[in-house]
């Protein structure tokens, strides 16, 4: 058996190393956390620059909308009207007038300017001014954002029901006072929500610094109506509060008249119910009806207390009974011999006793009636004879049971007295119970007739505090009529008083010649500078969602890993070329499993050349000899890699064989064209030939290929078995390199397995894909067991990568420029010749 030989530690950065795998030395198997969050400038930059087409479409889509909507918003104009409003002071004929809001209240003008901004006080401007008749008052102005936004690509005009998103107030809620005259239709009132919702938009009201001047803006997209409408908001503003300074005095006068028609109803219906009461009840005088139920109340209460008395007498004897028997006393209880218990208790013991000694006496005379037979045959046989053994038995049983019947008898006698005693006590007890029952029934039955006595009486005097208290609410609700009524003869006084005068216009709206806005310039900027900033945002979330590896720099930052190659994402060149087929036909489509094969001077096939010099010069002393390739997730290129690597070794003339230690979903013979009846599960299952394990690549025959076999039930047992282990071994000593694939490292245990048996690990990383923080558990795991890990292979390096530039059009470029250079010679050659 060959030693096993590992490689040994990476070397340090002061080593000799080949100059053009630079960054395989110098590596720390361990790497600072605390790089993570660094980060320079430059890679800010490269986080912008990665995302700028989504920067610039957001910032370009958001600002084209903005300044679209912008201009097709319509030229706003505004309209001024001046009102004067005083506090309310007063009147000097008023005696007892209340003083509401005198002098400079900051209150009440708040209050007013709050009313003057009332959504459905400009409802009743639009129906006095006759707005709502006008189907389209402002076109496309009424919309609301969402219906503007939606109108940039649709171009048309919404429906004038969806034109206002506002609440709809109906008619009937408004006052009555001012609409009750005016009958709008349904499409009219929700025309005239919709306008005055649109409207108090537009509205803004404003007081006038120390001063009792209010100005009332109206901003519209008509200059006639914006002048129409601030004017007609502060004529109505005035009558409607004109309006309520006298509504109170008018509520408050149809409230008391109400109260006072419900009060004489109410009085109406007690007087009517009083009697009928008095006369459903029946009551009698009151002197003779209370004579009466006393004298009741007091023979049944003589006669509750009689049953009380002889209750406690005889609950005091049984009490007394009882606690005389607890001591032992039973005996001493009067009247004790007259219990027939104790009279039966005698009688039944004394027969028992007498058939028990008649018993006693039949078991004598079969003891001496067998004693003489015993006798009898004593002269004839021994006392071994079983006749004579059977006698014997016999008697000592009639013995035994003789012994138990005159105990007994003993037992009786000393147990009579007691049994007696204990009977009589018992019975004793038993009458004195029954005593003291009967005389709690007799009390609880006079105690019944007496609380039904007591009952009767209360009706009576509930019925007469009943009467007295309706009464007392009669006479109540007499004596509130009145107030009720001398009070509505002061309201009529409060309504006779003028309308208050507090409140004027003193400068008319004018028509506005020019619009004050809106300001496009501004919105259009606004929205420039914040879909700008939200792209940048957008972009550096992305950035730090994003876990995936994106350069070989990531590798080395987040893992401290070298990148041992950059293998550069597959796609057609202008030759068409295709790839090797399967020979089996089980692959109906093209991979990159055999280009380094198929197409040789691909950037593919040159990529994976560069991963077989970084192997053979990623270990001091020696190449590496077994190599396990795996990748943390699935469909990542880590069987594509492992194929490939396994070629380039080979053509490099060295003896490679490559082994499929995916035994969960086994892919190498698919691509080889193999089949797969026998194969490395059969070796691991006992089967020691490996002449019909190991087959040869016929294209390239210093390539030896073994597939996996069945799958197996428990590939990890298989792999972690002594038989794996010796296999390699001995693969080791007939071949230079052996190529591993295994199942992904984070999924199943196996590559674990694996890289506690191989030289190293060459992990798989598919650009753009691989999660950093599963290569790096992945690493973790290895780390711990032991393992060692050459490096990552970057694979699917996309043309925009600025890593792709040696591999991608550069390499054609140079490929292609040395054809031309050294085909002009040759040709000049053999004209020379010629």
């Amino acid at each position: 058996m060959q030693n096993d030989q590992r490689l040994t530690p990476l070397p340090l950065a002061n080593d000799l190393q080949p100059a053009h795998i630079d960054y395989s030395a110098g590596y720390s198997p361990s790497y600072d956390d605390s790089l993570d969050n660094k980060r320079s400038l430059r890679q800010y930059f490269n986080v912008v620059y990665k995302r700028l087409p989504i920067i610039l479409a957001i910032t370009i889509l958001v600002t084209a909308v903005a300044a679209f909507y912008s201009f097709r918003q319509p030229s706003i104009f505004e309209a001024r009207t001046e009102m004067l409003i005083e506090p309310r002071k007063p009147e000097i004929t008023k005696k007892d007038a209340i003083n509401i809001n005198f002098g400079d209240d900051e209150k009440y003008y708040k209050t007013q300017l709050q009313l003057l901004q009332n959504h459905d006080l400009m409802k009743r401007v639009v129906i006095a001014l006759g707005l709502h008749r006008e189907p389209n008052l402002f076109g496309n102005d009424g919309r609301g954002l969402l219906a503007g936004v939606r109108s940039l690509f649709s171009g048309g005009q919404k429906p004038q029901g969806e034109e206002n998103s506002l609440p709809i107030v109906t008619a009937s809620s408004s006052n009555p006072a001012e609409e009750g005259k005016i009958e709008l239709t349904p499409e009219e009132n929700a025309r005239a929500d919709s306008y005055a919702g649109t409207l108090v938009g537009g509205l803004r009201v404003s007081q006038v610094d120390r001063t009792n001047i209010v100005n009332v803006f109206v901003t519209s997209s008509r200059a006639d109506l914006a002048a129409k409408v601030a004017d007609k908001v502060a004529e109505q503003f005035k009558e409607e509060d004109a309006d309520r300074a006298t509504g109170g005095a008018k509520k408050a006068y149809a409230d008391l008249g109400k109260s006072i028609e419900e009060l004489r109803d109410t009085i109406a219906q007690q007087e009517l119910g009083l009697i009928a009461y008095m006369r459903d009840a029946n009551l009698p005088l009151q002197e003779k009806g209370s004579d009466l139920s006393a004298n009741r109340l007091q023979t049944l209460s003589g006669q509750w207390l009689s049953a009380i008395d002889d209750r406690l007498k005889l609950e005091a004897k049984y009490n007394a009974a009882v606690q005389a028997n607890a001591r032992g006393e039973g005996m001493n209880i009067p009247d004790l011999n007259s219990n027939p218990v104790f009279v039966d208790t005698i009688r039944l013991n004394t027969e028992r006793k007498g058939k028990l000694q008649d018993t006693i006496r039949e078991i004598d005379k079969q003891i001496q009636e067998q004693e003489a037979l015993k006798r009898a045959d004593s002269t004839k046989y021994t006392d071994e004879y079983p006749k004579i053994k059977e006698y014997i038995a016999k008697i000592e049983s009639l013995k035994e049971s003789k012994e138990r019947t005159e105990k007994e008898v003993s037992q009786i006698i000393e147990t009579d007295q007691k049994k007696i005693e204990k009977n009589a006590v018992n019975g004793a007890l038993v009458g004195l119970k029954s005593q003291l029952d009967a005389a709690v029934r007799r009390e609880g039955q006079l105690l019944s007739s007496y609380e039904n006595e007591m009952q009767r009486a209360n009706i009576q005097g509930q019925a007469q505090t009943k009467l007295t208290t309706d009464k007392r609410e009669l006479d109540s609700n007499r004596v509130l009529l009145d107030t009720y009524t001398q009070r509505q003869k002061e309201q009529e006084l409060a309504l006779s008083s003028d309308r208050p005068k507090n409140i004027s216009i003193s400068m008319n709206a004018v028509t506005p010649g020019s619009p004050t806005g809106p300001q496009r310039g501004r919105n259009i900027m606004i929205a420039f500078l914040l879909s700008f900033a939200a792209g940048i945002g957008l972009a550096f979330l992305l950035d730090y969602l994003d876990d995936s590896v994106r350069t070989s720099d990531d590798i080395t930052r987040h893992l401290g890993l070298p990148t041992l190659a950059l293998i550069p994402h597959y796609m057609n060149t202008e030759k068409k070329k295709s790839l090797l087929p399967a020979k089996n036909g089980n692959t109906p489509f093209q991979t990159a499993a055999l280009i380094t094969m198929a197409e040789r001077n691909s950037p593919i096939a040159e990529a994976y050349r560069h991963l077989r010099t970084s192997l053979l010069f990623s270990s001091a002393g020696k190449p590496p000899q077994t190599i396990l390739v795996t990748s943390s997730q699935p469909s990542e290129g880590k069987t594509t890699t492992a194929i490939n690597t396994a070629i380039t070794l080979a053509q490099s003339d060295a003896d490679v064989v490559i082994v499929d230690c995916d035994l969960r979903r086994p892919r190498l013979h698919t691509h080889f064209g193999l089949e797969n009846m026998h194969g490395l599960t059969n070796y691991l299952s006992g089967d020691k030939n490996t002449e019909n394990m190991i087959r040869t690549y016929p294209d390239l025959p210093r390539l030896k290929v073994i597939t996996s076999g069945p799958i197996p039930p428990n590939p990890a047992e298989l792999l972690s078995s002594n038989e794996m282990r010796n296999l390699l071994q001995f693969l080791s000593s007939r071949f230079k390199h052996v190529i591993i694939d295994s199942p992904p490292a984070i999924s199943f245990t196996d590559a674990s397995i694996l890289s506690t048996l191989v030289d190293g690990v060459v992990l798989v990383a598919m650009a753009n894909k691989s999660s950093i923080h599963l290569m790096r558990q992945f690493k973790q795991r290895v780390s711990t067991i032991g393992a060692r890990i050459y490096g990552v292979v970057l694979n699917g390096i996309k043309a925009n990568s600025t890593e792709y530039y040696y591999y991608g059009s550069g390499y054609y470029k140079y490929y292609s420029k040395s054809e031309e250079d050294e085909s002009t010679p040759l040709m000049e050659g053999a004209n020379g010749r010629q």
